[in-house]
């Protein structure tokens, strides 16, 4: 699943609405019909630890 940004106006969506969630095949065919582009998808990683501390080598 893919979220997208649409440029332009979509099956009732306005031009800058944000779809989440769609299918990959759905999101390539928009983007290759220039009404969206893909969003890149943000990664919910720990937050890394400093050098300093008892973990330290």
């Amino acid at each position: 699943m893919t979220n997208v940004l649409l440029t332009r106006k979509y099956k009732g969506h306005p031009a800058g609405e944000i779809l989440k969630d769609i299918p990959d095949t759905e999101a390539n065919g928009l983007v290759t019909l220039g009404l969206a582009k893909i969003l890149k998808e943000e990664e919910q990683s720990a937050p890394k630890k400093s050098g300093k501390g008892a973990d330290a080598e």
